[in-house]
């Protein structure tokens, strides 16, 4: 990963989000030697359907209509 210090970073910061976007590789700045931040370039995401995003993923296991009990154990219909 690319290191620079702060206090280079003015003189050629748009050079630098340039080649950060362009070799999508990450840009270490440091500041006495230390790590101070890390430039990543930025990834567009695609947006995510709202309505329909779970669609297919269920699966009917048994007979939605029918009683989960027999019959015979409702006390209603006695």
């Amino acid at each position: 990963m690319p290191q620079i210090s702060t206090h280079e970073l003015p003189e050629n910061l748009q050079q630098l989000f340039a080649e950060v976007q362009r070799t999508k590789t990450p840009l270490t700045v440091t500041h006495e030697g230390k790590p101070l931040v890390v430039i990543c370039p930025a990834t567009t995401q695609t947006k995510r359907a709202t309505f329909g995003a779970m669609k297919g993923s269920g699966e009917i296991l048994a007979d939605l209509i029918a009683p989960a009990v027999p019959l015979s154990t409702w006390e209603a219909l006695q």
